[in-house]
């Protein structure tokens, strides 16, 4: 795990995440669990994560393409190469949580990142990362199984968390409950795909 400070505006990338509730994605129908854009893990390899390009995609550039030039040029200089874009699949989006009691007691299921395999982009130099965007009061972050021990990563905001997704790990449960308050983080995973390499989710 490597992390980096982003030094971006958190709160407008924030507040414009809010201000795009109507896009929101309801993936559960018994907790408040959304996301901001198509995801291989939610979405799988069907017509509806692919809807993404002519859907969320344009809407995602619209109104975040400050973010992605950011995101692009990070990351770039983090891995010594140009890093891109595939517009045929999703853009790097967004995990929101509003602040529900019900995530005192619930976890993310543990899992490794394989969604370079869901689309058949190979399996070449993979990584995956998570930029905290907004925290509860009470934190939020990721529990991790390395060498068969768990252990909490504490997100903290604006930081980057790369990490090859190759370590089982899930998203950790809230540790303080408090109303009308958010967990936001930007998810994206990185392939090389035709000898390039792309961000995704």
């Amino acid at each position: 795990m490597k992390i980096y400070d982003t030094h971006w505006d958190l709160e407008r990338i924030f507040d414009t995440v809010r201000l795009l509730r109507n896009h929101w994605d309801r993936r559960d129908s018994n907790m408040e669990f959304y996301t901001l854009g198509k995801t291989v893990y939610l979405d799988g390899n069907t017509p509806d994560y692919y809807s993404c390009q002519a859907g969320v995609n344009q809407i995602l550039l619209k109104h975040f393409n400050f973010m992605y030039e950011d995101l692009k040029e990070m990351l770039a200089t983090i891995l010594g190469e140009p890093v891109f874009f595939n517009h045929d699949i999703a853009l790097p989006g967004f995990h929101v949580f509003p602040s529900d009691p019900q995530f005192l007691s619930m976890y993310g299921p543990w899992h490794v990142d394989l969604p370079h395999n869901t689309l058949g982009l190979g399996d070449k130099d993979t990584q995956a990362y998570t930029i905290a965007i907004k925290l509860p009061t009470g934190g939020g972050g990721m529990d991790i199984q390395i060498n068969g021990k768990e252990d909490y990563l504490e997100y903290e905001e604006g930081k980057m968390y790369l990490h090859d997704g190759t370590d089982v790990h899930r998203i950790s449960c809230y540790k303080e409950y408090q109303p009308d308050e958010f967990r936001i983080t930007l998810q994206g995973h990185l392939v090389r795909h035709n000898g390039e390499l792309i961000t995704f989710w």
